[in-house]
């Protein structure tokens, strides 16, 4: 709290004055993968509105290759993990900003470093998201802003943005999500499916950096023999990182091997899309991977846990959220993401049966191909 205070006395004294031509704006948004591509409406009315605005986005590196797919942004600058803690950190970033000299900036990241980081940096004019959950220091750092809008929890994280964005006076954002990938993704895409035929595809995630979320062996096995067994054309695309090969492997032991295509490492995050737009359906948790097949329209079944679907979910129509009634749900918010189950059961996750999920993504499958 201390630091905040620091920078309410200094602001007189380090504010730069503005011109009033907005030439370099900031954008920060530092959440993982599902937040990032939440994010793009965002983006893309952004740049509709500042078509010759320098625009620098401040990110996760994990983001990054997802970033340079999209036309939106002149530069990047990536902000690891745990690098805003701490007073030398925090003024590193605030040279940083410095250097940028940006004329405005939005942040779509809650916590107390970021007012701060902008106030010291000097920028003339801040918007924030104020959280809907907030700490101490969080909500005394609320007083660095020039503007803000408060996000309501039970409205969808894009409306707020929407607000945030029309006291720039932009007045319609578009709320559909949009990811990109390199134009050389489509031919390794068709090279590692040539074996498929005119099989009909089902995308599996199988995992979650939040294990809260995680589906876990038994159920993915589950969902892959009701699958299986159900719809003889289809063979399902295994998905995730290169640190879910071995799930990847003990889930295939159990299944028919030449009808599960293990893609687990095989393409950049950048490629995911052009893989994902090849599917029939998608099925996974609550994550990046699914806001991403959300993004391109594609049929999917979501098993939204412990998430609070009120404020951030897909919304193409082909989306279906599986979602038990449960006293403690919803318990994860954007702004407040627990890593363990509160009663230690995972009901909302392991209650669900493997058979309610593989059969809603039956339902959006179309029919076979000829």
């Amino acid at each position: 709290m201390f630091y905040v205070l620091l920078a309410l006395l200094a602001l007189p004294f380090v504010r730069r004055r503005s011109s009033g031509e907005v030439r370099t704006i900031l954008v920060v948004q530092t959440g993982k993968i599902g937040d990032f591509v939440c994010t793009t409406p965002l983006f893309r009315a952004l740049r509709a509105h500042y078509p010759a605005a320098r625009i620098v986005l401040a990110l996760h590196p994990v983001n990054s290759v997802l970033a340079r797919q999209l036309p939106f942004f002149d530069e990047l600058l990536e902000i690891p993990s745990g690098t805003l803690s701490g007073w030398r950190h925090k003024w590193r970033w605030v040279a940083e900003v410095r250097r940028l000299n940006p004329d405005l900036a939005l942040c779509c990241s809650g916590g107390a470093a970021w007012p701060f980081i902008l106030a010291m940096a000097g920028v003339p004019r801040r918007l924030g998201v104020t959280p809907n959950f907030l700490g101490r220091s969080s909500r005394f750092a609320q007083h660095l802003w020039t503007e803000a809008v408060v996000h309501d929890g039970a409205r969808l994280i894009g409306s707020t943005y929407a607000r945030l964005l029309a006291l720039l006076g932009v007045d319609a954002v578009a709320l559909d999500k949009v990811v990109g990938h390199p134009a050389a993704a489509e031919a390794k895409v068709e090279a590692f499916l040539a074996g498929q035929g005119g099989r009909r595809l089902a995308g599996l995630a199988i995992s979650s950096a939040n294990k809260l979320k995680e589906l876990g062996e038994e159920k993915l096995l589950g969902i892959c023999r009701r699958l299986l067994a159900a719809a003889p054309d289809l063979s399902i695309v295994l998905l995730g990182g290169p640190g879910d090969r071995a799930a990847a492997a003990a889930l295939g032991a159990g299944l028919d091997a030449a009808r599960l295509i293990d893609s687990c490492g095989v393409f950049s995050l950048d490629e995911v899309p052009a893989l994902l737009q090849r599917l029939d359906v998608f099925i996974g948790v609550d994550s990046g991977l699914t806001y991403m097949a959300d993004a391109l329209d594609i049929p999917l079944v979501s098993l939204a846990g412990p998430c609070n679907m009120q404020e951030t979910r897909p919304v193409n129509r082909r989306a279906v959220i599986l979602q038990e009634s449960l006293p403690c749900i919803p318990c994860a918010h954007i702004f407040k993401a627990p890593y363990a189950c509160r009663i230690g059961s995972r009901a909302c996750i392991v209650d669900v049966p493997a058979e309610r999920v593989a059969d809603a993504a039956l339902a959006l499958l179309e029919p076979p191909r000829p």
